[in-house]
């Protein structure tokens, strides 16, 4: 053995445990001194390092550490009697080791930039597909859960992503999610899951707001919004890579229902009908469609009360005015609307 310090040399067994590997088994290959003044803080208090420590391991991996790392895996190999080896055999593992890790570094390397020319071309697919009013994404992420309640680890990993609609908001609307779930077989059932899927957790450690019939740490499709927006001028870039499922024509998960005669913001045409007009419009909180009946003339509290009154009996009710949405009596049914203005111009 070639003996560097009275306690360290090339050859000493070292064995490393954790749960992923519990019993390690590897070799002090090369002892450097330390550079510059380097403490470490211990049970022992302050000490001084002295060796930069490498350390060839039984499956081609090498582990670089300071002396006081080192020690409690040397002291746990005297206990498992583990045989030194010499300076020539150890020589050969850590060359061995290097030209694994050459042959990993390579590899990874090779999957990293395979994994950004799918990326790009990705993006190149999808570009000119997203909509220029587009604000926010709406996905579908497969989760599965890979927690260990033994370690107090709880995480989820994402083997699948699909992209569903686009939003002209970034507002966090559960309706706009359950409608999207819609474009994709599996995930169709979220459109109409409970309650209880309805997930706000916008808070330190949440998860924020995401449609899933199941709790946070399992299984499942996850339905969540995503904003297009940052550094980057490139809408494409904010999108994740995935799977497209958005229908052709109808982008969007609150779409307009007559986009020729539609304008900008969700409202459409006033349609006339006698002393009233009818326009469509996007209820701005739960991203509906309504049509609202609008009087052309003020009239008094005794007749509105009458008119609210017959619109309530449509399932109707008033809406104030609030930005381009006029004030008037709104409807989720045009044929309802329209009903109710020929009742009122009677």
């Amino acid at each position: 053995m070639q003996a560097t310090t009275t306690e360290l040399y090339i050859g000493q067994p070292a064995i490393f445990g954790d749960m992923a590997n519990p019993n390690k088994t590897g070799w002090i290959a090369q002892l450097k001194p330390m550079a510059g003044r380097v403490f470490t803080i211990g049970a022992n208090g302050m000490k001084k390092q002295l060796w930069r420590v490498t350390v060839v391991w039984e499956d081609s991996t090498t582990s670089e550490v300071g002396e006081e790392i080192a020690r409690p895996w040397i002291a746990r190999a005297g206990t498992h009697q583990v045989d030194a080896k010499g300076s020539n055999e150890v020589a050969e593992l850590l060359q061995k080791a290097q030209q694994a890790e050459t042959v990993r570094r390579q590899k990874a390397k090779d999957q990293r930039e395979e994994r950004e020319r799918e990326i790009s071309e990705w993006r190149d697919s999808i570009r000119d597909k997203i909509p220029a009013d587009a604000k926010a994404v709406i996905v579908a992420e497969f989760e599965s859960n890979e927690s260990d309640t033994m370690t107090d680890y709880f995480a989820t990993s994402t083997s699948k992503t699909v992209i569903l609609a686009f939003s002209r908001n970034t507002r966090d609307m559960f309706p706009e999610m359950r409608k999207a779930a819609k474009n994709y077989e599996p995930t169709a059932y979220l459109a109409d899951a409970d309650a209880d899927a309805e997930h706000r957790e916008k808070y330190s450690m949440g998860a924020g707001y995401y449609l899933k019939a199941s709790r946070r740490y399992s299984d499942g499709w996850k339905i969540c919004k995503r904003p297009i927006t940052g550094n980057s001028n490139d809408p494409a870039a904010y999108i994740p890579f995935g799977e497209w499922a958005v229908p052709d024509g109808a982008p969007f998960a609150t779409a307009k229902s007559n986009p020729a005669s539609a304008k900008a913001g969700g409202e459409s045409e006033a349609e006339d009908a006698g002393g009233f007009t009818i326009e469509e419009h996007t209820h701005t909180k739960r991203l509906f469609q309504m049509w609202v009946v609008s009087p052309k003339e003020r009239a008094s509290r005794e007749v509105f009360s009458k008119w609210l009154a017959k619109a309530k009996e449509r399932k109707g009710w008033y809406s104030r005015k609030w930005g381009n949405t006029p004030a008037g009596f709104a409807f989720k049914c045009p044929d309802e609307a329209k009903a109710f203005a020929e009742e009122l111009t009677k």
